[in-house]
């Protein structure tokens, strides 16, 4: 039996109709009752009683429909650059789920990957000519104008917009520096500001050591930093001030230490110290600390 003239057997479904698993609204579908979806479906939107908007959902896909490809001047762009360019991967038909880098890519969305692909790469390509012709042209005008070539044997030369003709004239030999109205300084170290300057102080975050910094708390860190380096550079000038002067000593004079600096009046040693201590080994029954009490005069008491 010959096939009618869609080219569809009379057993099967006619158009149009929805295949089964579609989701999308049709039209007093809910009301029939007996029949498959599928003729179902055909019949509703064959029926012009029923009430619809006489689109269809799905357009119907014919041969002709699409462009040719000589139609879109992309693809001449994209069969030159794959001639040129030899083996590479950046061709006129991109295969769906390529994860190799796109340029331009990032540009094109809305459509299917070959069409993102093809719009993509044919103007990355199209940008990369223009580049080239550009940077002929630049080559071409300083060769005429430094007398390589015959301006008359380049007749497609561009007009020349620059101010300065090459090549360019040598300055006098007793020409001036330049030197910038504004030059660059580089920070200033806080250690060697002035204790008077604010600035003398360290952001908040810094993570470098700061000295005279660890007994101070209770305050901002700016606020921290800037009193510890004040005091840092205070001791520091008072140190040097002091190394500075000369120490003089008379030879009929004998040299005193000063025994002070290592036994206090007033309170005794720290503990673990392991110098030696007048008089500590007779001493029992008491702390370090008050056993090092006044240890030089209990050894000049013991001596009188």
């Amino acid at each position: 039996m010959p096939l009618p003239a869609n080219g569809k057997s009379i057993l099967m479904t006619p158009d149009p109709y929805h295949t089964p698993g579609y989701g999308g609204f049709c039209p007093q579908f809910k009301y029939q009752i007996g029949e498959t979806f599928g003729k179902t479906t055909s019949t509703l939107l064959r029926n012009n009683e029923v009430a619809s908007s006489g689109q269809l959902v799905l357009a119907e896909i014919r041969a002709n429909s699409a462009p040719m490809p000589d139609e879109d001047p992309r693809n001449t762009l994209l069969r030159s650059r794959t001639h040129s360019w030899g083996d590479q991967k950046l061709m006129e038909q991109m295969i769906p789920g390529y994860t190799g880098f796109i340029p331009r890519a990032e540009h094109f969305f809305g459509k299917r990957y070959a069409v993102n692909c093809k719009g993509a790469i044919s103007d990355f390509e199209r940008d990369h000519r223009t580049q080239l012709r550009n940077a002929e042209e630049l080559r071409l005008t300083e060769a005429v104008q430094s007398g390589k070539i015959d301006k008359n044997a380049v007749p497609s030369l561009p007009p020349i917009h620059s101010r300065h003709i090459t090549p360019l004239k040598p300055i006098a030999a007793s020409a001036k520096p330049y030197i910038s109205a504004n030059p660059s300084k580089s920070a200033e170290s806080p250690y060697y500001m002035a204790n008077e300057n604010e600035m003398k102080r360290f952001m908040s975050g810094y993570t470098g050591f700061v000295p005279r910094a660890r007994p101070r708390l209770g305050m901002g860190y700016p606020i921290i930093t800037h009193e510890a380096l004040n005091e840092f550079t205070s001791d520091t000038s008072r140190l040097k001030a002091l190394k500075s002067q000369p120490i003089k000593i008379h030879r009929d004079q004998a040299i005193v230490r000063d025994s002070k600096l290592i036994y206090p009046t007033e309170s005794g040693l720290v503990p673990h110290y392991t110098g030696h201590i007048p008089g500590q080994k007779f001493r029992y029954g008491e702390t370090f600390g008050h056993s090092t009490e006044n240890a030089k005069l209990s050894e000049v008491r013991a001596s009188v």
